[in-house]
Parts: C-alpha cells; sequence; structure tokens
C-alpha cells in the first residue's frame, strides 16, 4: 500500500488535493463503521419488480442455478439462499464466486445472502470488503451492511481492511472515493482504532477529513498520533483531520505549536492551517514570520490564518483577500487551488469576488477548477444570477452550471437563465440543468415545459433526471401531470415506470383519481431488488396515508417478513400504519 508520493500535487486541508489513491482505505474506513439506507435510485442497476418468492427449492438446487445463463434466475437464486440464512452455509463457496458476477443484482444478494449466513471466517470478510469497492452504490450497501453483520470489532476489521487494500486494483480507490466515504459518528470507535495502526493512520486521518466536526472525538487519538509519528506524511495528515473537526478539536494547540517549529516545511504548513481553522491565536507570532516564507503555499496559508485568526482586523483579511486573488493566477495548479479554497472560508464581498472568480472558470487544472467552483458558492445568493449569465458562454458553461449545482436551493435567481439554457441543450449539460430545477424546488417551475418536454427524450439519464425535477419542484409543476401519467402508462422499465408514479404523488398529492392509479405501481416496487427503492416506495405510500390504503396488506406483509432486512420491516411498519383506514 502506497501513500502519496512526495511529488504528487498535495496542498492543505481546505487546501488539500487528493489523489483517487489516497481516498482508497479512507473511503473504505469511513463506511465500514455506519451505513444508513441510501434513498438514491441508480439507473444503471438492471431493476426487476418480482413477486416475493418463497425459498421451496433445496440448497444444491439453488447452487445449480446460480451457474445458470440466465441472469435473473442466478440474482432469485442468491436472493434464496440469503433467505434461507444459515442453513445456506454449504452454498458460501458459490457466493463468493457469484461476488464477482459480471450482474449487479447477482452480486447485490450474493453479498446480503454471506452477511445472513452468517459465518465468520476471513475469506468471506475479506471478499465483502473488497465488494466495498464495487462499481455499483448498492453492491457497496450491501457489503458493508453485511460485514457489520459478521463483525462488529474495529480492531479485527482494520487489519483486514488493510490486507484488503494492499492487494486491491487502483479502480478500487476511485470507487471509494466517489460513493462510500460515509459520514457519522458510528465510524468513530472504527477510526479510532485505525489510528493506532501503523499502516492505517494515515487513512484513517483522511476519513476523519471528510467527517470533520463530527469526528471530534477520535482527536485524543490524532493528538498522540501528531506527537508519536515519524512519518511526515502521517503527521500533515493528522494535522489536516485536526483543522477540519475545527474548535471542538481545541486540546491539539500544543501539538500543533510543535509542529509550527518543524524544519519540514509540510508538518509547518498544515500546522499554519490547523491554527487558522481551529482558532489557536497562540500561534500568532510565528505565523507573522512564516508570512514571509520562501514557500509560496507556506506564506499563502500563513496569511489566511492571520486573517481567520483576526477577524477584527480588516487590513489582514484585506491583504490575505489580495494575496489569495492574485495567487488565483499562479502557474502552480496547487497555488491556485489554496487560493481558491482560501477565498472560499473568507468573508468577502460577493460582488466584488464574484467576477474575479468567475474570471478564471477556465481553469485547465480540474482540480482547481472545482475548488473555484465551491469558492464561488460558498457566496451563496449573489453568485447565483452571475454564474447563470455564464450559461450562454461555453466555455464557462460545464462550471457556470456547477456552482448552480452547488448552491442548491440557492441557485434560484438564476432559473430564467436555466430555462434558456433548457431550450437547446443537450446530453449532460441538460440533465446538469434539470438536476439544478430540481435542487431548487418549487420557484423552478417556470422550467416546467422543459421538463415535461425530456420525458420523450432517447436517453434514459435524461428522462429519469426530469422525473426527479418535475417530483421536486411538486404542485408548483402540476401542469405536467398527464404528460408524467402519459409516461407511466407506457413505460416498460419498471423503474422509470415507479420514478414517474413517485412524481406524480408530489405534483398531484391530492389528486384520488391519480393517487389511486400510482399505488399499485408503488406496491411493486415492494418487491424490487434494490433496497434504496424498496425504502423510496415504501416511504412514498406512507406520505399518501389513507389514499393508499389498498397497499396496506403488501405493506404489513413486509414488515412481517423475517427474510427481509430489519430497515426494510421498519420502514413497511411505519408506512402500513400510516396508510391503514381508521
Amino acid at each position: 500500500m502506497k501513500k502519496l508520493s512526495k511529488s504528487a500535487p498535495t496542498t492543505f486541508g481546505l487546501f488539500t488535493v487528493k489523489s483517487k489513491t489516497a481516498h482508497v482505505l479512507a473511503g473504505c474506513l469511513a463506511c465500514l463503521g455506519t451505513i444508513g439506507t441510501a434513498i438514491i435510485p441508480n439507473s444503471n442497476l438492471s431493476l426487476h419488480a418480482e413477486e416475493v418468492a418463497t425459498a421451496t427449492d433445496s440448497v444444491p438446487t439453488l447452487v445449480e442455478k446460480l451457474q445458470s445463463d440466465d441472469d435473473d434466475t442466478r440474482w432469485k437464486a442468491a436472493r434464496e439462499l440469503g433467505r434461507l440464512g444459515a442453513r445456506s452455509a454449504d452454498a458460501v463457496p458459490a457466493l463468493l464466486a457469484a461476488m464477482q458476477d459480471p450482474d449487479t443484482a447477482v452480486r447485490h444478494h450474493a453479498a446480503i445472502a454471506l452477511g445472513r449466513i452468517g459465518a465468520k471466517e476471513e475469506k468471506i470478510v475479506e471478499a465483502l470488503i473488497a465488494a466495498v469497492g464495487d462499481t455499483d452504490s448498492g453492491v457497496r450497501i450491501a457489503a458493508v451492511n453485511s460485514i457489520r453483520q459478521l463483525v462488529d470489532d474495529p480492531e479485527v476489521i482494520v487489519p483486514m481492511t488493510v490486507q484488503v487494500m494492499e492487494k486491491a486494483h487502483p479502480l478500487f480507490a476511485s470507487r471509494m472515493v466517489e460513493t462510500i466515504v460515509m459520514r457519522g459518528e458510528k465510524a468513530l470507535p472504527f477510526l479510532n482504532a485505525a489510528l493506532s495502526n501503523e499502516k492505517a493512520a494515515y487513512w484513517a486521518c483522511l476519513a476523519i477529513e471528510e467527517l470533520g466536526p463530527v469526528a471530534a472525538p477520535t482527536t485524543p487519538a490524532l493528538i498522540q498520533l501528531i506527537g508519536n509519528t515519524s512519518d511526515t506524511d502521517t503527521k500533515v495528515q493528522a494535522l489536516l483531520a485536526i483543522a477540519k473537526i475545527g474548535p471542538a478539536a481545541k486540546d491539539a494547540q500544543g501539538e500543533v505549536l510543535k509542529a509550527l517549529e518543524s524544519s519540514d516545511p509540510s508538518i509547518v504548513t498544515a500546522a499554519a492551517f490547523a491554527s487558522g481553522a481551529v482558532g489557536f491565536d497562540a500561534a500568532t507570532p510565528k505565523l507573522e514570520r512564516t508570512v514571509s516564507s520562501d514557500e509560496p503555499l507556506l506564506a499563502l496559508v500563513s496569511r489566511w490564518a492571520l486573517a481567520k485568526l483576526h477577524p477584527e482586523n480588516p487590513e489582514l483579511t484585506q491583504s490575505a483577500v489580495d494575496q489569495l486573488v492574485a495567487a488565483l493566477g499562479n502557474d502552480d495548479p496547487s497555488i491556485r487551488l489554496a487560493a481558491a479554497k482560501g477565498l472560499q472560508s473568507l468573508k468577502v464581498d460577493p460582488e466584488i469576488l464574484g467576477p474575479r472568480l468567475i474570471a478564471m472558470l477556465n481553469d485547465s487544472d480540474p482540480v482547481v477548477a472545482h475548488n473555484l467552483v465551491d469558492a464561488l458558492a460558498s457566496l451563496g445568493e449573489p453568485v447565483a444570477k452571475k454564474a447563470g449569465e455564464n450559461l450562454s458562454k461555453e466555455e464557462h458553461q460545464d462550471l457556470a452550471v456547477a456552482v448552480l449545482k452547488e448552491l442548491g436551493p440557492k441557485a434560484k435567481s438564476a432559473i430564467p437563465d436555466v430555462v434558456e439554457a433548457l431550450a437547446a441543450a443537450e446530453g449532460e449539460f441538460r440533465r446538469d440543468l434539470q438536476t439544478v430545477c430540481g435542487q431548487v424546488g418549487p420557484d423552478a417551475a417556470a422550467a416546467t415545459r422543459e421538463l415535461a418536454r425530456s420525458l420523450k427524450s432517447d436517453e434514459e439519464s435524461t428522462r429519469i433526471s426530469a422525473l426527479f425535477a418535475l417530483g421536486s419542484i411538486g404542485p408548483q409543476a402540476n401542469a405536467a401531470t398527464g404528460d408524467v401519467e402519459s409516461f407511466m402508462d407506457s413505460a416498460t422499465d419498471p423503474f422509470e415506470k415507479l420514478l414517474a408514479a413517485w412524481a406524480i404523488s408530489k405534483l398531484a398529492p391530492t389528486d384520488e383519481t391519480k393517487i389511486a392509479k400510482i399505488v399499485p405501481v408503488l406496491v411493486n416496487g415492494l418487491t424490487f431488488p434494490d433496497q434504496r427503492v424498496q425504502a423510496e416506495a415504501i416511504m412514498t405510500l406512507e406520505s399518501l396515508g389513507s389514499a393508499a390504503s389498498s397497499a396496506t396488506d403488501a405493506l404489513t406483509a413486509l414488515a412481517n417478513d423475517q427474510t427481509a432486512q430489519p430497515e426494510m420491516r421498519s420502514l413497511a411498519e411505519s408506512a402500513a400504519k400510516a396508510v391503514s383506514a381508521n
């Protein structure tokens, strides 16, 4: 297992350029501690709305079916083996092989089955840890849930994770960084254990950096790590973790001040960043010296830190802003990145800073460009209109829409520009604009006509994003209800049909005729192999209340299904109570 090389474009904290490799174990460390039910549909998943089957086949027969050439036969066999639980122990070798199946649903149910069987063999846990890097998020979630069923001791999981990661393909890293850094305080016992493991400590620090303030209970272990480690990369990353925890890490002041005296510029820079982020006023004398450092990044971070520590001093703030804006034009991408992130955290007049940042949006370095997006988004609503105006400029289009996506509901002032851009937009650009509309919600009602037009697109992802946007806008987009209903009637893909039903529930929540029509579609969603889709169907039925009373039996059956996941049973029980007509 390798860390970031010294030559990698690494900066610090707010200023960190994280390579994909650097996130490999970070994602695993964060996600193995806890997992929630992710209600995020995955359009790449092959979804099957089948009736709930009963385990009528014997284990040998099901194992044989796992070898079938038919995808449906294989995933159903894996599902049935999981329902049999410990009785399927003889099927473990076949299920381990199924974890490599080309079909997503097969891998998903194989991962669930391995957890339900309950065998705690090392090879099973290692296979599940490896599946945390699967290409599909549903498989990753199933793997994490099964790991938690088999092993709950962080002292056991950490070394096993390290072993798996040392053998993992580099692609594992990109998958982890994209979707598997899970946040939550339940991850902390695992992270604390990882900080005491020499090979895992660096990666644990990366995970803690992602978690931020919620990881405050790891501060004592981080302090010990900073004081004891002789590895520069690990010490730097631990300091950055302290910085991202913020003021709750105030007990780290002693070690951070010691780090400011280091002869290694990278350690001093990380310590300077931590001083500004946490609020160590005692670092001021040292920072006043390091602003004159020959190391450009150290000087820049030191100036930023002084401005953060002394917000009452307008001269320090103005000096920091001037230097950070000037650094946006530096030849070194790491300096430009530091500047963008530094500006994001300082309170600067958006009318002054916004145009200067937008002028930099065509930065050729993707990491710098991404952080310019963050910096612009941090300015809030005032920058939305300016970003909207840039949607018509092809060279700024992609990053302008990225700013709007980052702004979320605060992008509402750009909706007129978004609607105008939608008229000619295609492909990913159109989908991104539709995402903006969905995030803005009811205030994006002006986009209703264009969103309805997208339902006729040949691209599945475009249709799906339009449905999400319409549902998110809600009754204000009621004019599209007929279009969505027609789409649902003609849809052949069960996921799109279900999504259309969800959208109608949001567009016309009081229309009894429409609701009566979508309830059977939502009930079909209760048997999807993907639990996220199941959960969304359950919660949508619950939101309809007694209007969905015809779903009571199906929800009650799911709530009483001992083979179903506890999360699904709990959701179904709550929904059954909500919809039952009293």
